[in-house]
């Protein structure tokens, strides 16, 4: 009696080690799962705080560019506005500055209009010659023009002195030069009130300009 109980008690002790060793096994899948699951929360967590972090710092640097472009905008305004402000400073310096000798106390109003020369005569020997005779080798093939201010320009050759002041006086244009040279302008026709062919007297030669 006393060994078949000895042998029903050694046949059940496998058994129960193989249980346990599958409850062990069981659990230690359990616990890798869960580990695993958990590993791969955290990398997604991760990826997008990266993600979250560089797409701030890139709002950053787009705003940050941003308004360096608009600092660096607004000298270059002041700038332009400055140089405008200078030339048009400089131009009413040249008008107050220049005093054109007048014969009469009564001058014809200023106008708007610029003149190409054409033509120009040697008054010595009364025939016609070329510009380049008369302007030598600086002529610039270029013009000059009146200002309704009283200012004028001449861009007929190279000089540091092509501008300054003019007045009319009846049929006739006293203008003088930024360095104080005076020239006599004889005007030919009118349109208006606005001379459509003038006479200039460069030292004996007489040129003649149109609009």
């Amino acid at each position: 009696m006393e060994k078949r109980y000895s042998d029903s008690k050694s046949s059940k002790t496998p058994v129960i080690i193989i249980c346990i060793a599958a409850i062990l096994i069981i659990a230690a899948v359990v616990v890798f799962i869960v580990f695993n699951n958990s590993k791969k929360e955290n990398s997604t967590n991760g990826t997008e705080s990266t993600f979250a972090s560089s797409t701030v710092l890139a709002e950053t640097t787009i705003d940050t560019q941003a308004e360096t472009t608009s600092r660096d905008s607004q000298p270059q305004t002041t700038t332009a506005a400055a140089i405008s402000t200078t030339s048009t400073n400089q131009q009413n310096e040249t008008t107050e500055k220049v005093v054109v000798p007048t014969k009469s106390t009564e001058s014809g109003k200023c106008f708007n209009a610029t003149y190409a020369p054409y033509k120009a005569i040697d008054t010595y020997t009364n025939s016609e010659c070329s510009l380049k005779e008369v302007f030598g080798s600086s002529y610039l093939n270029g013009t000059v023009t009146f200002n309704s201010d009283g200012t004028f320009t001449d861009t007929l050759t190279q000089s540091s002195s092509n501008s300054g002041a003019y007045a009319v006086e009846g049929k006739n244009i006293s203008a003088t030069y930024s360095d104080d040279k005076n020239m006599s302008i004889k005007v030919n026709s009118w349109d208006g009130d606005t001379p459509s062919e003038i006479v200039i007297d460069y030292a004996g030669y007489d040129v003649y300009f149109n609009m």
